[in-house]
């Protein structure tokens, strides 16, 4: 076992050391470049040949937020200032908006970006080769700390090994499209990048002991919670390292945690200073794509969230099928009473058994289950909301987990369940299975990043309950709408919008972006139609939730201005002034509004007269 053989490397017949030995079971070589060149040149390319096409991709998702629309970004290196000392949607929205729980403060990132600004303004390609590169580079001091953990044998050819395997499955992981592929991404790679730095600094300091190294695993550490809170998981993490794979004693674990623990000490003192709270700043999250979990009973939600944690797990293991968007209602709002809940809870159960029954014996699965929950806590919405059901670039981190227990399982495993020449060929075959399988989903869900309409396409097939998804779909089909010259096919575009913006409110009936758009289709609609009842049944609809909508207001002027319609338009005006703004809604201002507006179109017709004086009465 992999464990044991780390922990066990000294040589047969030594003399006992009168003293337990303190320090780490491997031993520090030079020359790591020197050595390990093949697989390095191997790796660098599987983590970055799959995504050199987004290099010709543009902006999509959260791009805007924090590169496209970003006031700060956009400045360049004169935004870095403002994107330090503001919550991190700040620089779009001109505001701190407090939109979901805990707010955001992850400015590295950000800055990152600032700087791509400063050197090609406005090109998505610099900001695609940025997040390429990181990647890399990610994937290489995975493998160079997992060496360390997992020190090759002189027997053991180097491609075929845990620490090559488990690096070469995690370059290749499907899940990790999102994260490259979108720019936005970064946040998730940088701070995974802080992390492993600490961990690697740390393993430094326990050969030779000098404290700069400790001083740069803080700063490594520091630079990750900068980028996004989740490396503050690694508190965990960084001492199951130390006891499962080093012979660190007790009095080493205060040193190695004295820094991370300072950084993070530091990082919540600067974000509470930003933002203004730790983790609420009182206001009630109402708005259900930012609390997804806002109509939903106790049991419901809890039912709801371990559904969606046994999905991590599916996903992991077969990441199929894929979607960017898990938002209301993709997910569906689960109960006790469905099996795949039973399913996915006893599955964490089963999590909770290997861990039990290992972690004495500080095997290999043990430590990954440790890993596995460690990281993936912070996003599991079992403590905090994290603003939506799940996603896969959550697990971006955490997936490292399951590649380990994989490349545990064929290297180390099967020789021993099975005759030791059939165990190898059969380990190798499954190795190339899965490289084969993982490289071939990742190769075919890139190209979806392209642009948001390609997104979009191939999300509302694995999302089409998500009133996110279908409004999105119908924002994408409405730009390339408006950039279409022949009618016919405009014609068959805004029937296609209409499908998906109808969906997205039958969902989510007050959702104000799928409102939004539902206006700007029926306006188009009526274009073409002159339906005017099925506008303003339309525009009723949008009241019935919703009162600010500033688009409809303008359309009505100009109705208005046709006294042909002013019949119509009268029924219309007391009847969303009337009965949906007071009768229904206790609007009192807008009730007055468009009764006002009734009375100019029909002056005669005493009942916008009779309903002004009961309005103004109440």
């Amino acid at each position: 076992m992999a464990a044991k053989s780390v922990r066990n490397s000294g040589t047969k017949g030594s003399p006992r050391p009168k003293t337990k030995p303190s320090g780490p079971a491997f031993v520090w070589k030079t020359g790591f470049f020197q050595r390990h060149w093949p697989a390095l040149l191997i790796l660098a390319a599987l983590s970055a040949i799959p995504y050199l096409p987004s290099l010709q991709y543009g902006y999509v998702l959260d791009d805007q937020i924090v590169i496209v629309g970003n006031k700060f970004t956009q400045k360049g290196l004169s935004g870095i200032g403002d994107i330090l000392t503001t919550e991190s949607m700040t620089g779009y929205f001109g505001e701190q908006k407090d939109l979901v729980a805990g707010a955001r403060y992850r400015p590295l990132s950000i800055v990152t970006f600032a700087v791509e600004q400063a050197l090609m303004p406005g090109k998505p390609f610099i900001g695609h080769l940025g997040n390429i590169l990181f990647y890399t580079f990610t994937c290489l001091l995975l493998y160079r700390i997992l060496l360390l953990l997992f020190p090759l044998p002189e027997s053991r050819r180097w491609w075929w090994s845990i620490p090559f395997l488990t690096a070469v499955f995690y370059a290749l992981h499907p899940l990790h499209t999102e994260v490259v592929a979108n720019i936005k991404g970064r946040d998730e790679i940088m701070t995974f990048l802080g992390a492993l730095g600490a961990i690697w600094l740390t393993l430094r300091w326990l050969a030779d002991r000098k404290p700069v190294w400790l001083l740069l695993s803080g700063v490594s550490f520091f630079l990750g919670l900068l980028s996004k809170e989740n490396a503050i998981t690694f508190l965990a993490v960084i001492p199951a390292i130390l006891y499962f794979f080093t012979k660190a004693r007790s009095r080493d674990y205060g040193p190695v945690m004295a820094p991370v623990l300072a950084a993070t000490v530091l990082y919540l003192i600067i974000r509470y200073n930003v933002i203004g709270y730790f983790l609420s700043s009182g206001k009630e999250i109402t708005d259900l794509m930012n609390n997804p979990f806002v109509e939903m009973d106790g049991g419901e939600k809890l039912a709801t969230i371990f559904y969606t944690l046994g999905l991590y797990l599916k996903l992991m293991v077969f990441p199929h099928p894929l979607t960017h968007d898990y938002y209301p209602y993709a997910i569906p709002i689960m109960s006790w009473t469905d099996w795949k809940v039973w399913v996915s809870l006893l599955a964490y159960v089963g999590l909770g058994v290997v861990f039990l029954r290992g972690y004495r014996q500080k095997t290999v699965p043990a430590f990954a289950v440790l890993f596995y929950l460690a990281t993936l806590s912070i996003v599991s919405n079992l403590f905090f909301p994290v603003g939506t059901f799940m996603n896969e670039r959550f697990i971006f981190i955490s997936s490292l987990a399951w590649v380990l227990v994989l490349a545990w399982l064929l290297v180390e495993k099967l020789p021993v369940w099975l005759p030791r020449t059939a165990g190898l060929t059969t380990g190798m075959v499954l190795a190339a299975a899965v490289v084969a399988g993982y490289g071939f989903r990742t190769w075919t869900r890139v190209p979806v990043w392209e642009d948001a309409l390609t997104l979009n396409r191939a999300a509302i097939k694995v999302s089409p309950n998500s009133a996110r998804a279908n409004t999105f779909m119908t924002t994408a089909l409405f730009q390339k709408y408006k950039e279409e010259t022949d009618p016919q096919v405009q014609q068959e575009m805004l029937n296609e919008m209409g499908g998906y913006i109808r969906r997205a409110i039958d969902i989510y009936p007050a959702y104000y972006s799928g409102l939004q758009m539902y206006v700007g289709v029926i306006a188009e609609e009526y274009r073409y139609d002159k339906d005017l009842d099925k506008l303003l049944a339309g525009f009723r609809r949008v009241f019935e939730y919703r009162e600010n909508m500033p688009f409809i207001d303008e359309y009505l002027d100009y109705l208005d201005g046709q006294p042909a319609l002013h019949p119509r338009l009268a029924e219309f005006y007391y009847d969303v002034g009337y009965r949906v703004f007071w009768q229904s809604r206790r609007k009192k201002a807008y009730a007055i509004k468009y009764l006002e507006r009734g009375g100019k179109v029909m002056p005669s017709d005493p009942r916008f007269t009779q309903a002004l004086q009961e309005v103004n009465r109440g």
